[in-house]
């Protein structure tokens, strides 16, 4: 399309002119509205987050949904050592034929279990029919800090809650 006709179209439609692809010559725009400008950028962002940094290694597991509890296991022990390492872990996980096991739930056990450790680089999504995946990171040292103090103020808070029971139970005597 004409550069003439596309600024036309821009004004009568109230549609914004996007570059998409500046390499290749003519360059490639597109005329879109604002919710889809907003939509392809936060695809991009997801695109980008998910990708791993150079210089950072990603490991990959996959497992089915019927693994047993002690692979399972081990297969944390895994990821746990690979979060040290400050390996990015892309987990993969198929819904087994006949199994009912939730795969996030399967994600969230394996969150909860190297949580000192790791959080969500991309948080667990349906990636096709039966799949789901999901890529783990190491916190930040802002983020264990944070998530240490977390746990001290539970901790802390169970103390007291503890120790509250105890004097009614002695009052109650």
């Amino acid at each position: 399309m004409h550069r003439a006709e596309a600024l036309k179209l821009m004004d009568r439609h109230d549609l914004k002119l996007v570059l998409l692809q500046e390499n290749v010559e003519p360059p490639v725009y597109r005329l879109m509205t604002g919710q889809q400008i907003h939509e392809e950028q936060l695809r991009r962002a997801e695109k980008k987050k998910a990708s791993p940094k150079p210089g950072v290694v990603q490991k990959e597991l996959s497992f089915s949904s019927a693994i047993a509890k002690n692979d399972l296991e081990t297969k944390t022990k895994q990821i746990a050592q690979w979060i040290e390492k400050k390996y990015h872990v892309k987990i993969t996980i198929r819904q087994a034929k006949g199994s009912n096991t939730d795969m996030f739930t399967i994600f969230d056990q394996i969150l909860e279990t190297v949580s000192e450790k790791a959080t969500y680089l991309s948080k667990p999504k349906l990636t096709r029919e039966g799949v789901s995946a999901c890529i783990l990171r190491h916190m930040s040292d802002k983020e264990l800090k944070a998530h240490q103090k977390m746990e001290n103020q539970k901790t802390s808070t169970a103390k007291k809650e503890e120790n509250e029971d105890l004097k009614s139970n002695e009052l109650h005597q």
